[in-house]
């Protein structure tokens, strides 16, 4: 491993106009650009597009703790670390629409355990926003009261689900959870749980997320740093990062 703060170089085949534009974004405020403390190696899971993560597949074994928290209708990147590792993957998603799609998978690895619930700050229910676009699958727990459409899900706190399977630590934890990544965090780290690896897509300026501020991002980045995370990975929207903990590499 070795130290860096670099920023993150565009992904193969990222036009650069988008690429300008996004870092005029970052000049104006409206766009977060992550810092890389350290270069792991890894390797990239589920494809480089939608869906792709990267991974330190050396930590990684068949008796490790996999928690994949927001499915979608994507699992490219469980099905591939389950392929690489043997390890088993918690998957996690309340959306009824994905509940409905993973039913329908046929010969998933014994290893996808799949539990329609959602993870979030508190156990019991909360409001669930559905989609707003047709042709979105993502829904959110932020923000979902008043919505048109809301409805109830059933959510568990990460310490509590810990504690239902038996786990005393957390090898991988991917959160792609539509805003609420930022109070999940929170809860995590007040809990004192650090999962060896943490895979986070964060949601700040979208409106149908909780309109969380780039500054909400920066803070839950500082806040992994000062607990003893590096950010070793960065999406070239800068949404997407990869820490892991420096004390176990």
């Amino acid at each position: 491993m070795t130290s860096s703060t670099e920023q993150p170089a565009p992904a193969a085949g990222f036009a650069l106009h988008k690429y300008l534009e996004y870092r005029m974004r970052v000049w104006l405020g409206r766009a977060y650009s992550p810092k890389l403390t350290a270069r792991l190696d890894h390797q990239m899971l589920g494809g480089s597009g939608y869906g792709g993560w990267p991974s330190l597949l050396a930590r990684l074994d068949a008796d490790s703790v996999v928690y994949s928290v927001g499915v979608g209708f994507d699992i490219g990147f469980d099905l591939d670390l389950i392929a690489a590792t043997g390890a088993s993957v918690l998957a996690l998603d309340p959306t009824p629409d994905v509940i409905g799609w993973i039913s329908e998978q046929a010969s998933l690895p014994s290893q996808f355990e799949f539990h329609p619930v959602g993870l979030a700050w508190q156990d019991g229910e909360l409001a669930f926003a559905p989609p707003q676009r047709p042709d979105a699958v993502s829904g959110t727990l932020v923000a979902a009261d008043g919505v048109a459409g809301h409805y109830l899900v059933p959510v568990k706190r990460l310490a509590t689900l810990m504690q239902e399977f038996g786990h005393q630590h957390i090898d991988l934890l991917k959160l792609d959870i539509e805003g609420a990544e930022y109070q999940v965090i929170d809860d995590m780290l007040a809990s004192g749980i650090y999962p060896d690896q943490l895979l986070v897509e964060f949601h700040h300026g979208k409106r149908a997320k909780g309109r969380y501020p780039v500054a909400a991002t920066h803070a839950r980045v500082c806040a992994l740093q000062q607990l003893g995370y590096c950010l070793f990975w960065a999406s070239h929207t800068g949404r997407e990062l990869a820490f892991a903990r420096l004390d176990a590499s």
